[in-house]
């Protein structure tokens, strides 16, 4: 599975993961807070059933032992019954204190509830309050109900997301594969002839050639430059993942210098002048990788620069920084500029890969990249290395 194609099938999963569980959550609150008022009213219509009983006990009760004796009993309940002052005269829990309350009404962890003895048949019982324990334990099961309907259908749902998702990608895979292949045959077709014209260029012998000639083979030769730079990145991105690296110890200063003087007909075309400041350094690195750095930096530079404008490189043992005086990138499109087909300026054409590929490699070596930038004042691109490379 290619990177991108990764990326995407982890970001649609994990969007999927996310507003599956906030809904499954608002499903499981309102399912939670509805079984509470299910438990809660069966509490309080139980209590008040029990109350109702223990009331026909003390109706036909002659006195309190024979009601002590025949009372209705049930194990989930406390009873307590008092008098008019609100004393106690029998109490299933003798120890319990709480404070007094018509109704029902809840109080250290515990339900209460109490009513008036209207006949006082016993003549001093005025008051019966019942107690039990609050639904918690209840609760607490279903809490585990739910976490547990949670995690299992998460899990299934993302299963079945993951599944569907990789299903529904195979056939977007299959024409991004003939995509790369018919990209990579095209590269493959482009290499004999732009090999050939380049070769060409060269072998003539430019001193025998009328000036206007002259003009029209270096035309030739700054597009043959062009097309093979743009040919360079595309083999490279093709070949990329089945590449290994061949790092050697470069001439730095050495190799910025070959890749100036390769596009400096590029360069002189646009009336654009190079200054570079170039300190000699080594780097241990894959020739191959930091020649597209260089490369995708410099045509980038003379690309998007103004006509009689200039290039500042300079080159340190710390950092390789190259400055232009062109066009420039707005402050919010400098995040997206690395992304592989990303472009600003459809003026000056490209395939939006020159950057994601400088990136790419940046990753690789753990090269920190900085990009300056405003508009109509240019650009600046400082790449620095990493340490354990020098």
């Amino acid at each position: 599975m290619r990177d991108p194609e990764r990326k995407a099938l982890i970001r649609f999963v994990s969007l999927f993961v996310v507003l599956n569980t906030i809904f499954l959550l608002i499903i499981s609150s309102i399912y939670y807070s509805y079984q509470k008022n299910v438990f809660l009213d069966l509490r309080h219509a139980s209590m008040i059933y029990y109350t109702g009983t223990l009331q026909e006990h003390i109706l036909k009760a002659k006195n309190l032992t024979e009601l002590h004796q025949h009372l209705s009993r049930d194990p989930r309940f406390d009873i307590t019954f008092l008098d008019h002052s609100k004393k106690v005269l029998y109490s299933s829990a003798p120890n319990v204190r709480f404070p007094f309350h018509q109704g029902f009404f809840e109080y250290q962890h515990h339900y209460f509830y109490s009513t008036i003895i209207e006949l006082e048949h016993l003549k001093k019982i005025h008051y019966i309050v019942v107690r039990t324990n609050t639904i918690e334990a209840q609760l607490e099961q279903t809490r585990q109900s739910i976490y547990l309907f949670l995690i299992f259908s998460i899990l299934f749902l993302s299963l079945v997301i993951y599944a569907l998702s990789k299903l529904f990608l195979h056939p977007l895979r299959d024409a991004i594969a003939k995509l790369d292949q018919f990209i990579r045959d095209t590269t493959h077709e482009l290499n004999t002839p732009l090999s050939v014209i380049t070769m060409s260029i060269e072998q003539l012998n430019k001193e025998s050639l009328a000036p206007t000639q002259l003009k029209h083979i270096k035309r030739i030769s700054v597009a043959a430059r062009t097309i093979s730079n743009l040919y360079n990145d595309l083999a490279f991105l093709i070949m990329y993942e089945h590449t290994k690296n061949n790092n050697t110890l470069l001439n730095i200063s050495s190799l910025t210098e070959e890749r100036i003087e390769y596009f400096r007909p590029l360069a002189d075309a646009k009336k654009i002048t190079i200054h570079a400041n170039l300190q000699p350094f080594d780097l241990s690195a894959d020739r191959e990788k930091l020649t597209r750095i260089i490369d995708n930096l410099l045509s980038n530079a003379i690309k998007y620069n103004k006509p009689l404008g200039d290039i500042y490189i300079e080159l340190t043992h710390t950092a390789l920084c190259i400055r232009d005086t062109g066009i420039g990138i707005a402050t919010e499109d400098i995040k997206q500029i690395f992304t592989r087909y990303k472009r600003f300026d459809e003026a000056n054409g490209g395939f939006g890969i020159g950057l994601n590929i400088i990136q790419m490699i940046c990753k690789e070596y753990d090269f920190l990249i900085h990009v300056e930038s405003k508009i109509s004042n240019g650009t600046t691109f400082t790449i620095s290395w990493n340490k354990n490379s020098y």
